[in-house]
């Protein structure tokens, strides 16, 4: 009952992690329900292959024996083959959805998060105390199953769409293979531990790279002026007090999906919550990662206020963010390049190397 009770909560886990996943994927959302299938099909079938190989790959006697690191080396090879395989036998459910860069990482995400959470499964079986062991898979391994297969996901993207991929996607396999096995051989002795601090730090902040760089990519973007002046006349509601003139009137008010924003009609300013600002850096800027650390504070006597970039305030007793439409627009579109930019010469520089 016991067991049966952390599979449950291991389930829903999956349930919310692929609705955390929806979020990133800011321009065109993917459909829950496919999601959802993704998840279970493609993790039944990474699992089935990664077993079937391991199986192969023990009758030739080649199989993890303690004390030996280097024998954890194959482990990322399979557990990476089997599925980037499995987002392969997707791809007659998922082929109509694959229309912009991020939906590569998205499915493979997906197929990622279906056979962790069956590997858990596994595990509860195998072993008798599994509170910690579940615990700290699903904190750790989950995510670094995601994070390390993402990587595949775009360039199966590219492989299927433009000629040439192949080579690309050869390559984010290899990449994500050796991420993996050493992942595997620091996570297994504690002596290790602080070169596991450096894989997950360093996993965690190219795969929020990545979904920067596929939203920067994505033919569905739009800039946030864009998106404001077509939105038609807006509605005018009540809401923010005007931090610059004090304009306390009801306000011409656009909304954007999740995202409202109010203009104040006397000074021209924009006005929004702060996790709304949040948002538009994700959508309009191709910003993910932790905005939060990214808050800073404009002077030591106006502790209340800060800026989470160029061309905003935040008023954090007011819960209040303000910018001028313009000024803030062409700082979000300059993020956008950026992140482009960076990331493929930070690419190409890797494969030079190698």
């Amino acid at each position: 009952m016991f067991k049966l009770t952390l599979l449950i909560l291991s389930f829903l886990f999956g349930l919310l992690s692929i609705r955390h996943l929806r979020k990133y994927d800011v321009h065109e959302q993917e459909p829950f329900l496919k999601m959802a299938a993704v998840t279970v099909w493609g993790g039944l079938v990474s699992i089935i292959l990664s077993l079937f190989l391991y199986r192969v790959l023990g009758e030739s006697g080649v199989r993890i024996r303690d004390g030996l690191p280097f024998s954890y080396l194959y482990v990322g090879f399979v557990e990476e083959l089997g599925k980037l395989a499995a987002l392969f036998l997707c791809w007659p459910l998922i082929r109509n959805e694959m229309n912009e860069p991020t939906d590569g990482p998205i499915y493979i995400a997906c197929v990622a998060l279906g056979f962790s959470l069956i590997e858990n499964y596994f595990y509860a079986q195998a072993h008798t105390s599994v509170t910690f062991l579940i615990a700290i898979r699903l904190i750790i391994c989950t995510p670094m199953h995601i994070a390390f297969s993402m990587f595949m996901g775009l360039a199966f993207f590219w492989a299927t769409r433009f000629k040439g991929g192949w080579g690309v996607l050869a390559a984010a396999y290899l990449a994500a293979s050796v991420v993996h096995a050493l992942y595997d051989i620091f996570v297994s002795y504690w002596f290790l531990l602080p070169g596991l601090y450096l894989i997950l730090k360093g996993a965690y902040r190219w795969m929020y790279r990545l979904l920067g760089y596929t939203a920067a990519q994505s033919p569905f973007r739009k800039s946030l002026a864009a998106c404001i002046h077509a939105g038609g006349t807006p509605e005018i509601e009540a809401g923010f007090e005007c931090v610059d003139c004090g304009n306390t009137a009801p306000k011409p008010t656009y909304a954007h999906g999740r995202i409202r924003i109010q203009q104040c009609e006397a000074c021209g300013t924009c006005l929004c919550d702060i996790k709304t600002l949040h948002q538009i850096v994700h959508q309009y800027g191709s910003l993910f990662g932790s905005l939060r650390r990214r808050v800073k504070r404009l002077s030591r006597h106006q502790k209340h206020i800060g800026v989470l970039i160029e061309a905003n305030r935040i008023y954090r007793k007011k819960g209040v963010a303000c910018f001028r439409l313009d000024e803030f627009n062409a700082v979000l579109e300059r993020m956008s390049r950026d992140a482009i930019d960076k990331t493929e010469r930070q690419w190409w520089c890797v494969w030079k190397t190698v």
